[in-house]
C-alpha cells in the first residue's frame, strides 16, 4: 500500500511540473470592442482606482514591487506598438488586476500499472485523485479618455505552485509578453523586444 502512495505522489508532482514548467500559462484570452481600430490611440496613462477590488489576491500580491513590476513589463510592452506614456489627456487610460484562486485538479490514479488482471483491477485503476493548487489571473483593460468604454482585455492564466509574490517579477514579464501576443495591431520593426 506505501508504495502505491508513493506512485501516486510521485505521478501528481510529475503532472504539476509538466503544467507549471512546461505551459507556464494555462490560458491567454484577449477580447477587443467591435469596430475600434487600436493603431488610433497613441498615448496611455495609467488608472488608480483604490476601490477597485482585486480578488483574493492577499495582501503579498498588492506589495508595491509587484505593481511596478507589472507597470513596467506592461509599459515596456506599449512602446512596442508605438505608444507612449502622457500625463495630460492621453488616449487611453490603462489599468489592471491579479487574483489569485484555490483550485483543483483532477488526476488519473495509475499507479496499479498496466496490467489489468479483473474487473475488480479495473475500478481500482479508475480513481481519480484531486490536487489542490493555486491559480493567478493577470487582466489588462484598456480604456478610451474621451467616453470610459474598454476598448481591449487581455489575460493570461498561470498555475502559481511555489511561487512567492518576491519571486514573480519572470512570471509577470512572460505573463504580459504572451497577453500582447493576442494584440491585434503589430508591433513596430524598430522596438522587437
Amino acid at each position: 500500500m506505501k508504495q502505491t502512495s508513493n506512485i501516486l505522489l510521485l505521478t501528481l508532482f510529475a503532472a504539476l511540473f509538466l503544467l507549471e514548467n512546461c505551459a507556464p500559462f494555462t490560458r491567454v484570452y484577449a477580447e477587443e470592442e467591435p469596430g475600434v481600430t487600436l493603431a488610433q490611440y497613441h498615448t496611455f496613462n495609467w488608472l488608480d482606482n483604490t476601490t477597485i477590488k482585486q480578488g483574493n489576491s492577499g495582501p503579498d500580491w498588492l506589495s508595491d514591487g509587484v505593481k511596478s513590476t507589472i507597470r513596467s513589463s506592461v509599459e515596456k510592452q506599449m512602446s512596442r506598438y508605438g505608444f507612449n506614456p502622457c500625463d495630460e489627456k492621453p488616449d487611453l487610460m490603462l489599468h489592471y488586476h491579479v487574483v489569485i484562486k484555490n483550485e483543483v485538479l483532477y488526476v488519473r490514479d495509475w499507479s496499479c500499472g498496466l496490467l489489468v488482471d479483473g474487473p475488480g483491477q479495473y475500478d481500482r485503476c479508475n480513481r481519480i485523485q484531486p490536487v489542490n493548487y493555486r491559480e493567478g489571473t493577470l487582466v489588462l483593460d484598456f480604456i478610451e479618455t474621451k467616453n470610459g468604454n474598454q476598448v481591449w482585455r487581455g489575460a493570461a492564466v498561470s498555475m502559481l505552485e511555489n511561487m512567492k509574490p518576491e519571486g514573480s517579477a519572470a512570471r509577470i514579464d512572460a505573463a504580459t509578453k504572451a497577453i500582447f501576443k493576442k494584440f491585434p495591431e503589430k508591433p513596430l520593426p524598430t522596438n522587437n523586444l
